[in-house]
């Protein structure tokens, strides 16, 4: 079943030799909706259901989808709004709905995305040598 088990190494730091079953993770080509502006959520939703939409639309996840998921992703917004409003005592259904469209973790593990790569920017990190002159005269060893 898709899904379970371990994410799949990098080619490189695989001891075995086989391609994963499922094909390697894929790399997302952008952040964000890529068509255009973000689609109009569906009217009455609270305000937390409208802060899920808009996080969705503006994550990288969203990049992956096409404008013919629109409907699917609208169903899924209500299913959370939904749950959100207390009608939905188990959510399994909307669970479901976030794996198929990539929203969760699992989603996204089942589909192979994986997030943007970020430039491997080193952090400037603040050392008590900058902050206090009594260890000025420290130097790592």
């Amino acid at each position: 079943m898709p899904g379970r088990g371990p994410v799949p190494k990098p080619p490189a730091q695989r001891r075995t030799r086989h391609k994963p079953q499922l094909g390697e993770m894929v790399a997302t080509p952008g952040v964000g909706w890529q068509h255009g502006p973000i689609p109009v959520p569906p009217d009455g939703l609270m305000p937390a259901s409208l802060a899920a939409w808009e996080t969705w639309m503006a994550s990288w996840v969203a990049a992956h989808w096409q404008p013919m998921d629109l409907p699917g992703l609208r169903k899924v917004v209500l299913l959370y709004d939904a749950t959100e409003r207390g009608e939905l005592h188990r959510s399994g259904e909307l669970r479901m709905s976030m794996d198929v469209y990539g929203i969760s973790p699992k989603g996204q593990q089942d589909r192979r995305w994986a997030a943007p790569k970020v430039d491997d920017v080193p952090v400037k990190t603040e050392t008590p040598a900058a902050t206090d002159p009594r260890f000025a005269r420290l130097r790592a060893v």
